[in-house]
Formats: structure tokens, C-alpha cells, sequence
């Protein structure tokens, strides 16, 4: 029964190969007397120098948990050059999933009316690029569906007293033409959202930014409206 043992450590992460750079971290829990502990100690001190009556409470727990990863480690280099290879890598994957690679930044080309972006799924794509659209230099990569034309956030907020600025709307035009479904027109991209404990100075406050917010609403989905109905 392990449940009520007290538990220290890890102290600190044991490189397997300091010349070879690591892929995973693995955590490995040892129940171990304190014989165990005074004899990986007293090894750990004769291959350092260090004298153990001197030594902290953070670099006695380093030297032991530093003997058992070593001691795990040669082990593993030693069954290494035994083990088959066949159905290993497979299982490794399973067992620890490799990170996703970093999201590639989008390079894209602009031409007149239109842009270059680079997929995954189908490589280099021209497509309209809209007047309003604000531009892809700030895009990742990904698939043709995740292609998204936005135009200029229009926002409004509140300032109170209780809380600092409290931003309300964010709105954008927005035109996901290629996506798992298809806008045919440009969209309203809209979040309304307001949450807290307020004065009732700060409560004028934010009924003062929801108007705003509402007039620009207004205008936006104007605006909305007359590209869909082919406005340039």
C-alpha cells in the first residue's frame, strides 16, 4: 500500500543523453526504504565528491532521484541494442503521442483582386481577395476551409470605475467562402458580452456602451447587407 507514503520529489528533470535532445518527459515513482535512500546516496557521493553532512535538502534529493534516472537510463541503453526494432515504433507513438508541428505563418502574395495562400490540403490557392479584408500576414496555414476574408474589428466598451475598460462588442465582415460549410455572402462575426457586479454608476456605464455598440452594430450590418446584395 503505497496511498499514505509521503511523496517528494521530482526535484528536477534528468537529461537521458546530454548530448541528445529529449522528446518526452517521463515521471517514474519509486517506493524505496531508507536503506535504499543512504545506499543510492552514498553512490551518488562517491561518483561526485560531494560530502553528504553538507550537502542541502534540494541537492540530497537531486544526487538520489540523479542515481536512479542514471541507473535507469544505462539499463535502457543496454537493452537497446537488443531489442527488435519491428512494431516498436508503432507502439511508442500509441503510447506517447509526438507535439503537433508549430503552425506555419501564411506568406501570401497579393495580386490585383486577389491573393496567393498557401494549404495543406491543396498546396498553393488563388483566391478573390475582398477590398475590405484586412489581409492574411497574421494567418497560419491549415486547410482551404479554414481560408477566412475579415475586415476591420469595430468594438465598444465601458469604462468603470469597479472593474477598468470592460469590452462589450467585438464585431467584424467576415467570408468563409470554402468552408465545411460554405458561406456564399460575407457574415456579421459578432460577440456581445457583459458580465458583473456593478454600481450603478458603472451599470449607466455600460447601458452608455451598449448604445454604441448598438449603433455600430447598426451601421456594420449595413454594411453587410449591401455586399451581399453585390455592393462594392
Amino acid at each position: 500500500m503505497t496511498e499514505n507514503l509521503p511523496v517528494y520529489g521530482p526535484t528536477t528533470v534528468f537529461p537521458a543523453d546530454q548530448d541528445t535532445r529529449g522528446d518526452v518527459i517521463v515521471r517514474v515513482a519509486f517506493t524505496l526504504s531508507r536503506t535504499q535512500l543512504a545506499t543510492a546516496l552514498s553512490v551518488a557521493c562517491a561518483t561526485t565528491g560531494h560530502d553528504a553532512a553538507h550537502m542541502a535538502v534540494d541537492e540530497i534529493r537531486t544526487e538520489i532521484e540523479g542515481y536512479l534516472a542514471a541507473t535507469g537510463v544505462v539499463q535502457a541503453d543496454e537493452d537497446a541494442r537488443q531489442a527488435p526494432e519491428q512494431a516498436l515504433t508503432a507502439a511508442i507513438a500509441r503510447a506517447y503521442p509526438p507535439p503537433p508541428a508549430p503552425a506555419a505563418l501564411q506568406s501570401p502574395l497579393y495580386r490585383d483582386g486577389t491573393v496567393v495562400l498557401q494549404t495543406l490540403d491543396h498546396g498553393d490557392v488563388t483566391v478573390i481577395e475582398p477590398h475590405w479584408c484586412t489581409g492574411h500576414d497574421d494567418d497560419t496555414v491549415g486547410r482551404l476551409a479554414d481560408i477566412t476574408h475579415d475586415g476591420p474589428h469595430v468594438r465598444a466598451g465601458a469604462s468603470t470605475s469597479r472593474h477598468g475598460y470592460v469590452d462589450i462588442m467585438d464585431a467584424c465582415i467576415s467570408h468563409a467562402p470554402f468552408g465545411d460549410q460554405p458561406e456564399p455572402d460575407p457574415v456579421l462575426s459578432l460577440r456581445v458580452d457583459v458580465e458583473m457586479d456593478a454600481t450603478p454608476e458603472d451599470a449607466r456605464k455600460v447601458a452608455q456602451g451598449l448604445r454604441v455598440a448598438s449603433l455600430r452594430l447598426d451601421r456594420t450590418a449595413d454594411e453587410v447587407e449591401r455586399l451581399r446584395g453585390g455592393g462594392q
